[in-house]
């Protein structure tokens, strides 16, 4: 490892390059996501803004799809309490 990646890893914050590099996007789409504040970051300073990679991974876990079988499950299991409720 170089001095940078030793760094990067050390450090707690991620610059707005680094965190586009973490979430796979470009940094484009990170700056339309800052602007619409659907995503969490920091700015101290009222300049730089820094990202939490903490922050990141909630971030991304909490836009979660459920399965089609989760899905189904929850139909029938809806479509039997409604049966009893009758």
């Amino acid at each position: 490892m170089d001095k940078q990646q030793i760094s990067t890893s050390e450090r707690v914050l991620l610059t707005t390059t680094e965190a586009a590099q973490y979430l796979g996007v470009k940094p484009s789409y990170l700056y339309k996501m800052m602007m619409r504040r659907a995503i969490p970051y920091y700015k101290p300073g009222g300049k730089l803004c820094f990202f939490s990679r903490e922050d990141l991974d909630a971030w991304l876990t909490s836009i979660r799809i459920k399965s089609q079988s989760e899905i189904e499950s929850e139909t029938a299991h809806y479509i039997v309490s409604r049966e009893i409720n009758k």
